[in-house]
């Protein structure tokens, strides 16, 4: 999807110059260069602007989609999704939590979903601040109340780094959640 859109707006600077050039060389017949050589260097210039809006990193994009997050100290991005009510208990190190949780990779919602709790309709439990699961979810679920949902974004080194696993997360994958959690056991 995003290289879609990079596509796109690579093709729009690219028409967008094309139409700049010729009301320019309407404005201004008189500099004394040939149309084929000034279209020429123009079309160069826009197309070098044009690729560099192909090839911007997928990170600089990432980092634009998700200014309404809240980044923490160690770069996991989190949004609340679902409030959870004030007076709500959050979980301390050592304690059971149950959680529901989807996630995939290159987005949410993408087509790359690799595991959902919601799916096989079984909530996942697990000792919060223990190591039992990745980093991300250490930090996460620890500052989370009963009740509250968000979407997550953790980078390699909060999830499985440059090892990846199983063979369906690959060495140096962003993994993307929705994580609920549900209660304290």
């Amino acid at each position: 999807m995003r290289f879609t859109t990079q596509i796109i707006i690579g093709s729009l600077l690219l028409i967008g110059s094309a139409a700049a050039f010729n009301l320019s060389m309407n404005n201004n017949n008189n500099n004394g260069a040939t149309s084929a050589s000034t279209r020429r260097d123009f079309l160069k210039s826009s197309s070098a602007v044009a690729a560099s809006s192909l090839i911007l990193p997928n990170k600089a994009l990432a980092e634009s989609d998700y200014t309404d997050y809240i980044t923490t100290e160690s770069g996991m991005k989190y949004k609340v999704t679902k409030e959870a009510p004030e007076d709500a208990a959050v979980p301390i190190a050592g304690q059971t939590v149950k959680a529901h949780y989807t996630g995939w990779l290159d987005d949410f919602n993408s087509e790359k979903k690799f595991d959902s709790s919601r799916d096989r309709g079984r909530p996942f439990t697990f000792k919060v601040g223990t190591g039992q699961v990745i980093r991300g979810w250490d930090e996460a679920f620890s500052t989370m109340k009963v009740g509250e949902r968000r979407n997550i974004v953790l980078p390699p080194r909060l999830a499985y780094g440059e090892r990846g696993a199983g063979g369906i997360i690959p060495p140096g994958a962003t993994l993307y959640f929705d994580v609920e959690l549900l209660g304290i056991l």
